[in-house]
């Protein structure tokens, strides 16, 4: 997993520029991501499932739904979500979006932003459009300052860059994402953005990434609680020289998709890693499920457990917790078949305790950064994993003082 990258790399996507812009939202930081692309740019995007989402989701929802959509702008701010706002959350919006389509000569519907921040509060829009309009820029096309702009109460920067090829074409890929507390998606992730060059429609694209999302970001949690803003949208700029792409079955494209699962991966465990207040990044593995939904459910009954967090938190080898979270699912199980491991640590079999289980082997693995659990359900053959953190007092802290 790529964490600390080369923080002088460079956009080698054609037609992609960024700006990041210090707007005063944030009290010292940049606060403002302004992404350009050319005309007919394709996009595809996910968003949360939130019975409260946010001015801009709703707004990009309507414009993803669009047959022949397109995208020339997007902008991302920090620091304030534009969430529950009401009325004046989408004003602030429109007078945005209509701001960018006046300076970049392009129709509202190509116009996509997000906000990420406290929700509640008012974000005036004069503050972002006197910004753009009479500040240079405090970085230009940095990787590196592009993820950093959108953060919050990130710890580090997330960002991914690769290339694959597509026939004798040599493609390129960046992602970035945010994202450290109130991670527990239902749609596609925190905020996370990745841009590629391939000449591929929208549609192409969006069947990719609602593909790949489920077992990314969606199989992601820290704490249980879904943002009113997750973002994710995949764009490309269009600038390769091969056919454009428009059936999702191209045998050649194989190569593009697994990359876009590799970085999505990637984002979603940088995120997790990122955890507030976390130490410890938590594998879990459901298998020989019934079902895919039932080990789904299992992973996460699991992965949302405070007892089984702080427990992992503490180092303290009670995996009574696993049983415990295993039971609360409410899935059908035979509690005589369940096997559970702790690396290559077996702690249980045929609904006990393992005969040969070593509670000092099992507290000397704990020490770990990374912890791996898997459950075998014993039942059938369907798996599903999911990746959290543990749960530490800093986490309290962090949360108890987000807004001072």
């Amino acid at each position: 997993m790529i964490k600390n990258k080369d923080p002088i790399k460079k956009i080698e996507i054609d037609g992609l520029d960024f700006k990041i812009f210090k707007s005063g939202i944030k009290k010292n930081n940049t606060d403002l991501l302004l992404v350009t692309f050319p005309k007919f740019s394709s996009i595809s995007g996910v968003f949360t499932k939130s019975k409260t989402p946010s001015a801009a989701v709703i707004d990009c929802k309507k414009k993803i739904n669009f047959k022949n959509r397109s995208i020339r702008c997007l902008l991302v701010n920090s620091g304030n979500a534009n969430a529950f706002t009401g009325l004046k959350g989408t004003k602030t919006v429109n007078k945005i979006t209509k701001f960018l389509s006046n300076l970049y000569n392009c129709d509202e519907n190509e116009v996509f932003s997000s906000s990420t921040g406290v929700i509640g509060e008012e974000l005036k829009p004069s503050k972002i459009i006197s910004c753009i309009k009479n500040k240079k820029p405090v970085f230009e096309n940095s990787i590196e300052e592009a993820a950093k702009s959108i953060m919050t109460t990130d710890t580090f920067p997330k960002y991914y860059i690769s290339k694959v090829k597509y026939k004798n074409f040599e493609v390129n890929v960046i992602g970035i994402a945010k994202g450290s507390g109130m991670i527990a998606p239902n749609m596609g992730t925190m905020l996370a953005y990745i841009f590629t060059d391939l000449n591929v429609s929208s549609k192409v694209l969006q069947k990719i990434l609602i593909n790949e999302n489920d077992k990314t970001f969606n199989s992601i949690t820290v704490d249980s609680d879904t943002s009113t803003s997750d973002t994710c949208l995949l764009i490309s700029t269009n600038q390769l020289k091969n056919k454009k792409i428009n059936n999702f079955n191209d045998k050649f494209l194989n190569n593009f998709k697994k990359c876009i699962s590799n970085i999505m991966l990637d984002l979603a465990k940088q995120i997790v890693i990122d955890g507030e207040g976390a130490k410890k990044i938590i594998e879990i593995r459901v298998e020989n499920a019934k079902s895919i939904s039932s080990a789904k459910n299992i992973a996460f009954s699991i992965a949302n457990s405070p007892l089984v967090k702080t427990a992992i938190a503490g180092e303290d080898a009670n995996w009574g917790r696993i049983v415990m979270a295993i039971g609360k699912s409410y899935e059908s199980i035979d509690q005589n078949k369940i096997k559970i491991k702790f690396g290559k640590n077996l702690v249980t079999k045929n609904g006990m305790r393992y005969s040969k289980y070593s509670e000092k082997n099992l507290s000397e693995y704990l020490k770990n950064k990374e912890i791996s659990i898997l459950i075998d359900i014993g039942m059938g053959n369907h798996k599903w994993t999911v990746y959290t953190c543990d749960l530490t007092e800093q986490y309290i802290r962090i949360n108890a003082d987000y807004r001072s």
